[in-house]
């Protein structure tokens, strides 16, 4: 599954999108397609991938299973997705097996949506990462197959030899590029970049990986522990890296001049090298850890959304089938070679672009940060706060000590 990129939904909405399904419930009769009626043999399924993705991946388990089918439905990410489901779980006529993403684990979860999956064989080939992000209590309620992670891309023709590990080394860089005349550096400010989630992650690091319930229980304050990162990427505007245009422009239009030649570093997460070869299969480029503060680069990024098993699921027994080929070698294989994810599963591990370089055994290993999925509760709130606060400091609105004290201020508002 690919990340989550859509707005997110608040857990206020989604309780009340719960409570108005339950209501509608004796209108929703037509939903019952997704029962798969008698047979004891059809699995219903809830893909956020479009049938163009999903397609040939449900018609590959079919050819492997002919006495399995597939009744599959479509909804895109994430909150048309979100909202679409939890209709369909509050008039009981959710189908077999859905997505379970950051967005909405812990209702899911809470409301006890989805069965425990622990118990199954196949879930010992899934790496401890993905448990890890899908599991409450011992229990494990998502099967997720991949990860990703986000940083740097180098035009290795631009920026040949060594490439800095620390913070200090890579605002030297883009001086003295910019001083023989080549664009160093852009990124797309559009909220949360690659670059701040790295950082925050260090910080994270920094606090024996338990910032984020540290914040949660009072002992720490977005303030303390944010502050220093946010500090460390706003250098980019302070030494005349980048400018307040930076809120202003997009991907698609850093893109092109990336893969033009005309600039010598961007940031983009993993899924974003097809883009690059695509429109320039030539070019000489290598993805790099967003270097350390204190000279450890490290990346954003996060477990992809898993599958999950519905609590009431009509076929649980053929469902189980269909989750294990998904999380397996077999199903895994496929669905990988068709879209060219990093899959972190223990029994398959694919041939990748070089051009990955490190990021791989990163996103393997669970080398990576990321606020949205590791937040304790309000996840979706948080971080509309954070894109508006980032958003805000590149503008010059505000000074990078008010990003922590913004999000203090939005999660005491919340509790």
């Amino acid at each position: 599954m690919k990340p989550s990129t859509a707005p997110r939904l608040t857990r206020r909405t989604f309780g009340r999108i719960a409570a108005a399904a339950a209501v509608a419930a004796p209108a929703a009769g037509t939903l019952a397609a997704c029962g798969g009626g008698s047979d004891p043999n059809a699995i219903t399924f809830l893909s956020w991938d479009n049938a163009e993705v999903m397609g040939p991946v449900i018609a590959q388990f079919e050819k492997e299973h002919a006495e399995y089918h597939v009744e599959v439905q479509y909804a895109p990410p994430v909150a048309g997705y979100i909202q679409k489901l939890q209709t369909q779980l509050g008039s009981n006529s959710a189908p077999d097996v859905f997505i379970i993403t950051a967005e909405n684990k812990k209702q899911l979860m809470d409301g006890a949506f989805v069965q425990d999956l622990s118990g199954e064989s196949w879930a010992a080939n899934l790496n401890d990462a993905a448990v890890e992000t899908y599991s409450r209590d011992g229990k494990l309620y998502g099967s997720a197959i991949s990860a990703w992670a986000g940083g740097l891309v180098v035009n290795r023709d631009l920026v040949p030899g060594e490439f800095p590990t620390d913070w200090d080394g890579f605002i030297d860089l883009c001086k003295q590029l910019k001083a023989d005349g080549t664009v160093p550096y852009m990124e797309a400010v559009g909220g949360m970049t690659d670059t701040v989630c790295a950082f925050v992650g260090m910080q994270n690091l920094a606090y024996g990986g338990t910032m984020d319930q540290q914040i949660w229980d009072g002992d720490l304050t977005f303030e303390e522990a944010w502050t220093p990162a946010v500090q460390a990427w706003y250098r980019l505007f302070d030494e005349g890296i980048l400018d307040s245009s930076a809120a202003g422009i997009t991907g698609d239009l850093v893109l092109p001049e990336f893969q033009q030649g005309r600039l010598a570093v961007m940031s983009t997460g993993s899924w974003g090298i097809s883009g690059i070869t695509g429109g320039a299969p030539d070019l000489n480029f290598e993805f790099k850890a967003v270097p350390g503060i204190d000279g450890q680069p490290f990346w954003s990024g996060a477990v992809s959304p898993g599958l999950a098993l519905n609590a009431k699921a009509k076929h649980p027994d053929a469902a189980k089938v269909f989750l294990e080929w998904m999380s397996t070698e077999p199903g895994v294989s496929f669905y990988q070679g068709a879209n060219q994810f990093i899959s972190t599963t223990k029994d398959y591990e694919p041939e990748l672009p070089e051009q990955l370089g490190d990021l791989v055994p990163a996103v393997r290993d669970g080398q990576y940060y990321l606020p949205a999925v590791s937040w304790i509760d309000d996840n979706d709130v948080l971080a509309t706060e954070a894109n508006a606060l980032i958003q805000q400091l590149a503008t010059g609105e505000i000074e990078p000590v008010d990003v922590g004290k913004g999000l203090d201020a939005k999660l005491a508002s919340l509790q």
